[in-house]
């Protein structure tokens, strides 16, 4: 059985079943439980903290949605014997021999991280990033174009 997962920068992290609610609303927080697997915690977290957008997709490879205005606040928990997913395995044979089958939660170590909606200062700061970003474009033009400056 396939799990869901999200993309984030250009990793791909399989996450438990129904951990994803990132549909928050302003001053909310949520979290998401990714399956370590493979993966090292620190190397989540890098990833996690220098991208912001964030893409869900179904158990069957299908995108649900995309988002790119949530804040990575940095917390990270560890949490062995996770349930992940729903399987239904073989526990035992009936009176006749037939295979009986129940429903068993899947269960791996995750980390859980939590996200927020922006505050007022994450605006701030993301608006004199592009404030500055523009003027140094702008020096550069003048300069290439022999342009100075006046005050």
């Amino acid at each position: 059985m396939n799990n869901e997962t999200i993309k984030v920068g250009e990793a791909t992290y399989n996450i438990a079943n129904g951990s994803c609610s990132l549909h928050l609303s302003d001053g909310g927080t949520a979290s998401v439980a990714i399956i370590i697997g493979s993966n090292l915690i620190n190397d989540i977290h890098k990833n996690l903290s220098e991208n912001s957008t964030i893409t869900k997709y179904t158990a069957d490879g299908v995108e649900e949605w995309q988002r790119g205005d949530l804040v990575y606040t940095g917390e990270v928990k560890l949490k062995n014997d996770f349930p992940v997913r729903i399987e239904q395995r073989q526990t035992g044979t009936d009176d006749e021999g037939n295979p009986v089958f129940s429903n068993v939660e899947a269960m791996e170590d995750v980390v859980i991280v939590e996200y927020r909606t922006p505050n007022i200062q994450d605006k701030i700061q993301s608006q004199e990033m592009q404030i500055n970003s523009l003027t140094a474009q702008v020096a550069y033009l003048q300069m290439m174009n022999g342009v100075k400056e006046e005050v």
